[in-house]
């Protein structure tokens, strides 16, 4: 197996090995693991400021400007390089024009499928543009990003298009793992002792197993809709009060909904991806990085179909104090974890083999991005509406839910195929969520004034409003 012995620093780097986690994303470039960004802008976008945006962001980010090429492993084998290029492609832009207000939808479900040309950047743009309404569809490849390096490129792209003359910075570093974990985690003789071992025995066990062949999945869908600023609010309000995070409430709200419509067994893991920019001070908040570890949410919930909210506000006080535990322990994990998988290139495909032939479909990652920090006015535009991110992960292994948060709404977007979750089935988890969360959103003066609301209610007309893009 390779070493993970620190490598010795080198000034200016133009080309880097590829770490195990984004070669798992890259997939050798030949399937689409995509993020797909839209946001909705009112007012006139110059094409020409546009593609400046586009060459400036371009600049900043090394690895928007690295094609990903064969290079040696070190061990006699090969590995994909990010290396960096000279004269690199631009960012391509795609330029349709907009004739309703669902061609976004359409169009970010044709970005799904379509592969990154390899001799272009690994981030795209497609802007449907219209004579008073635009959308832009930012198309990042997993490999390069998470959703905050996705919200980041907007952010930038948004600013220099309503100030070409910003100054956003440059970044020197195509950000190696060597520059990346601190230097305690490289020089830690027990830390080192116990992946050798570590890797040894999963080694073992990997190539123990018989080559099974991949699953199949159905047809990839996509469902979006919004909760509307008054209810988003009152929500926001009520979890205040009961001493929880806004993400804990939608925890298990997404729990109890998938949980009603598909049952226990029906369900497999809750995962949510942490930021591991909190574990990797080295990494600079503005940059771009794929990784994000995960943690599993485990909550025992009642059965039955009602009960009263306070029930739903201690489950949100218990997964909340699951949560912190399981962060508390995620960054030595995470660094033992990055290191870890660098002595097992050599069995990369047999790992995705392995991991590709398990069944996971039944699986949902909730992916909370926070209230997004973005502007609304630049200028003569303004930034109307942001939908949550689609994230492809051929093919298709899990449901993945984004949540973010822009100018006091919430939007949710649920991707996933219609083998693991078929579409009714989706619309009724929907259904069901949106009911408890107006539930448990009702002040003090609502519930006196009416029935105490419980969260087992039946699915109700909601302030939301509900698309479907592959349907």
């Amino acid at each position: 197996s390779a070493s993970t012995a620190a490598p010795p620093a080198t000034a200016a780097a133009t080309a880097r090995p590829l770490t195990l986690f984004e070669r798992g994303m890259y997939l050798d470039g030949r399937s689409p693991v995509a993020i797909v960004f839209p946001a909705r802008i009112r007012g006139p976008l110059c094409e020409q400021r546009l593609r400046h945006a586009l060459a400036r962001v371009q600049a900043k980010h090394p690895l928007l400007r690295c094609r990903v090429e064969p290079g040696e492993d070190g061990a006699g084998g090969t590995r994909p390089w990010f290396r960096l290029q000279e004269d690199p492609a631009p960012i391509r832009l795609r330029i349709i024009e907009r004739n309703s207000g669902g061609d976004w939808q359409r169009q970010s479900r044709q970005e799904w499928s379509q592969l990154f040309d390899p001799s272009e950047p690994l981030v795209r743009v497609t802007w449907l543009r219209g004579v008073e309404t635009s959308e832009l569809l930012l198309v990042c490849h997993h490999c390069l990003c998470d959703g905050r390096s996705i919200v980041t490129l907007l952010r930038e792209i948004l600013s220099l298009c309503a100030d070409p003359g910003r100054d956003i910075g440059t970044h020197p570093s195509l950000q190696s793992l060597q520059e990346i974990l601190p230097a305690a985690v490289w020089n830690d003789p027990r830390l080192q002792r116990r992946l050798r071992w570590k890797t040894a025995l999963f080694g073992l066990f990997v190539r123990s197993r018989r080559r099974r062949p991949a699953r199949r999945y159905g047809e990839a869908y996509a469902l979006h809709w919004t909760l509307d600023r008054a209810p988003a609010q009152a929500l926001s309000r009520r979890c205040r009060a009961e001493g929880v995070s806004l993400f804990n409430a939608l925890a298990v709200a997404f729990v109890l909904g998938f949980r009603a419509i598909r049952g226990a067994r029906g369900v497999g893991r809750f995962t949510v991806p942490v930021d591991a920019r909190r574990f990797l001070p080295a990494l600079a908040a503005d940059g771009l990085f794929p990784m994000a570890p995960t943690i599993d949410l485990s909550l025992h919930t009642p059965s039955g179909g009602m009960f009263p909210d306070e029930v739903f506000w201690s489950l949100a006080r218990t997964l909340r104090a699951g949560i912190d535990r399981s962060i508390q322990r995620l960054g030595p994990r995470l660094h033992e974890n990055l290191l870890g998988m660098e002595r097992l290139h050599a069995l990369f495909d047999r790992l995705i083999a392995y991991g590709q032939s398990r069944p996971s479909g039944g699986n949902v990652t909730l992916s909370w991005l926070g209230h997004l920090d973005l502007p609304r006015d630049h200028g003569d535009f303004r930034l109307e509406a942001v939908h949550s991110p689609t994230a492809m992960l051929a093919p298709t292994p899990a449901t993945v839910v984004t949540i973010s948060g822009f100018d006091g709404h919430l939007d949710f977007a649920l991707t996933s195929d219609r083998q693991s979750l078929p579409a009714a089935q989706a619309h009724a988890v929907r259904d069901r969520i949106v009911a408890i969360l107006l539930a448990v959103a009702a002040d003090a003066h609502s519930r006196d004034a009416g029935a105490r609301p419980g969260t087992g209610v039946d699915p109700v007309p909601v302030a939301a409003t509900a698309t479907e893009a592959g349907a």
